[in-house]
């Protein structure tokens, strides 16, 4: 059984939509803790008090059957490895399958982060994967405002991604490192002539065992 921890009812909405296209073919539980994060934030501390609060959300939903986690929430990635030890249990970024397709694409990457204290997260972990596979990377963010703050209104947040996309012209991709931003990454593609990539379709495409193919969602790895 798969786990998914959710900080915002938009991010398991996302997921649950995109779960559809699977056919219910992967085992997953949907957990969701909308007191983790203030989704107005602009800043947010990688701290104990902030480990603590993901461990305790996490614990109430753990009943012995799971056999990996994934965290939607990109601000907490950071913990992963140090969760995934404390539950002795694999823990999904979730933007790491994501950061792996995008390098397929090139090294010159439009990083769309809709929650401002999660770009620094994400970024960091682009350049740690480009340097561990010895490639280069550039990194242009294409939001500069808190747009998760509205995510919950579709036609806005879909417009916002759209929008933004303009600014990785010249680049290799687009990478929409946020659940939530998944059922607008059509609407981001329409926008652009590159690859777009989907945080949440490259995880699901990565746990259904299937390769990252080429096309609107993603380049590859």
């Amino acid at each position: 059984m798969i786990l998914f921890l959710y900080a915002a009812p938009v991010s398991l909405e996302a997921t649950t939509a995109a779960l559809a296209r699977y056919g219910g073919a992967l085992p997953v539980r949907h957990a969701l803790a909308p007191d983790l994060v203030d989704p107005n934030a602009m800043a947010f501390e990688q701290d104990e008090t902030s480990y603590a609060k993901l461990l305790a959300a996490l614990a109430k939903h753990l009943r012995g059957d799971e056999t990996r986690v994934v965290l939607s929430c990109s601000v907490f990635n950071g913990f992963a490895p140090r969760l995934a030890t404390e539950l002795a249990l694999p823990v999904e970024r979730s933007d790491d399958a994501g950061t792996y397709a995008a390098l397929g694409c090139g090294s010159r990457i439009g990083l769309a982060v809709s929650y401002p204290p999660s770009y620094d997260v994400v970024a960091a972990h682009l350049k740690a994967v480009a340097a561990e596979l010895g490639r280069p990377v550039t990194i242009v963010p294409l939001l500069d405002e808190n747009a998760f703050a509205f995510a919950a209104e579709p036609e806005r947040y879909g417009a916002t991604l759209a929008a933004a996309s303009a600014r990785a012209a010249g680049l290799d991709c687009v990478f929409l490192a946020q659940f939530s931003m998944d059922p607008h990454a059509a609407k981001v593609a329409r926008s652009t002539d590159l690859p777009v990539i989907s945080a949440l379709e490259a995880t699901l495409l990565r746990l259904s065992g299937a390769l990252v193919p080429s096309g609107e969602r993603n380049c590859g790895s």
